[in-house]
């Protein structure tokens, strides 16, 4: 992408409900765009697809060959972007179990400086990861032998091959979608007009209308989630815009996150104040919902009203932190944010209610959203060491104590806000680097 610009997704809906005869045709082509991916998650989503998933063509020439798309009927355009939608999420499992396993191996007390070494470079070298998953002779090129050979001189090869192979077998899943509910679309399978878009359907030469209710045109890959019940549809597109120079920005801020009150800044100003109403009523209903259809679980009584209670609250606690956002980048005028480490989610509480709205806070949203709206505005965010930032007293550095939110320094005799002082020390350790 161009220096100064950004990639964000805006959002187009149908201004008229969509016809049952319309709709159906677009569950047909989400259904088969759903078996594709299953096809795909089945042959190469375990260890033997390991070494055709990158970059994906070998898996594409396999699929066309398998005779599927012909079996299904559906449209090329969709048929080889469900492919690679599925070798994405093989892709991105792949990386999440590599993450998993280098974090096992940091954590065993038992494996040795050598051993550590050997399992990382295996990991990091495909060939060698693949061949020893697979339990093959590792072959390299040249410039690799010499290296392998003296890392793997001083360990146990064996029996580490095993380590990582156990590994991989604990966090590897077996990947399907029973939803059915969007596609990928290129864009030779659509264009605009008559204040609408046009879709190309399973049936040769033929498309069909959605009227909508913008009139704006773009060229680049759309996603289309449909929803068949309530007659509607949204149209993901994402766009290139250029990055805004805000020449009024210009204030550096520390900014503490919280499950109460959203952000906290180092000045003690407050935004999110009903962050937690949102949060908490979601994980209510979550664990609510949970306990109703596991009681009942056995006279199969569906999810389908849970789901939509569910995304229903979910949408109304994004529009609040998004709202939130902006209006704090309106107010604050940053043109640098330093913002702690955000912590690991933490099973450990009080009482299961309030386990279950920490294992639900969406701190990630959060800090992807604020992420988004620095780089569309040009504000720098950076990340600060988090280790004791809301145990040590943003005057004199010395370890204090909380009580009910306040942070108390024996020291220096500070008493403030906790989440104004973990801003305040986000601040200081910023500025410090």
């Amino acid at each position: 992408m161009p220096q100064g610009t950004i990639c964000k997704t805006v959002h187009q809906y149908n201004s008229e409900p969509v016809p049952d005869a319309v709709m159906k045709k677009l569950v047909e082509i989400a259904k088969d765009y759903s078996s594709v991916k299953n096809y795909v998650y089945q042959r190469y989503g375990g260890i033997g697809g390991l070494s055709k998933i990158y970059p994906g063509y070998t898996v594409q020439n396999e699929m066309t060959a398998s005779g599927l798309r012909a079996r299904l009927g559906l449209p090329s355009v969709y048929f080889y972007l469900a492919i690679f939608d599925a070798l994405g999420d093989i892709k991105n499992q792949w990386t999440q179990i590599k993450s998993r396993t280098e974090k096992c191996i940091r954590e065993n007390a038992n494996l040795t400086p050598e051993d550590r070494h050997y399992l990382r470079y295996v990991m990091k070298q495909s060939r060698c990861f693949e061949s020893i998953l697979l339990k093959q002779e590792i072959v390299l090129a040249d410039e690799w032998k010499n290296s392998f050979a003296q890392v793997r001189s001083c360990v146990e090869e064996g029996q580490l091959n095993q380590y990582l192979r156990r590994q991989v077998r604990r966090h590897i899943k077996k990947l399907h979608t029973d939803g059915a509910d969007g596609f990928m679309v290129s864009g030779q399978a659509y264009r605009y007009d008559d204040h609408g878009i046009y879709l190309a359907i399973k049936e040769k030469r033929k498309r069909i209308f959605i009227p909508l209710t913008d009139n704006n045109r773009y060229t680049s890959q759309i996603n289309i989630r449909i929803f068949p019940e309530e007659g509607n549809i949204v149209i993901h597109v994402p766009v290139e815009t250029r990055v805004k120079q805000n020449e009024n920005y210009h204030n550096t801020i520390g900014l503490a996150l919280g499950i109460r009150n959203m952000f906290v800044t180092d000045q003690g100003n407050v935004y999110g104040e009903k962050f937690s109403e949102y949060q908490y009523a979601l994980a209510d209903f979550v664990r609510e919902g949970n306990a109703r259809y596991r009681k009942n679980k056995g006279n199969n009584p569906g999810r389908k009203k849970y789901m939509a209670g569910r995304d229903k609250l979910e949408a109304t606690l994004h529009t609040y932190i998004n709202t939130e956002i902006n209006r704090m980048l309106k107010i604050e005028k940053p043109a640098v944010i330093y913002l702690p480490k955000l912590p690991q989610s933490s099973r450990a509480g009080i009482n299961k209610k309030i386990n279950n709205s920490i294992s639900m806070w969406q701190k990630g949203y959060v800090r992807s959203r604020l992420t988004q709206k620095c780089r569309e505005q040009s504000i720098t965010l950076v990340e600060v060491f988090g280790k004791d930032i809301s145990n040590e007293c943003s005057q004199c550095g010395t370890i204090g104590k909380k009580t009910k939110d306040i942070f108390i320094c024996n020291a220096c005799g500070a008493k403030l806000p906790e989440r104004e002082n973990t801003a305040k020390n986000a601040l200081k350790r910023g500025q410090m680097n």
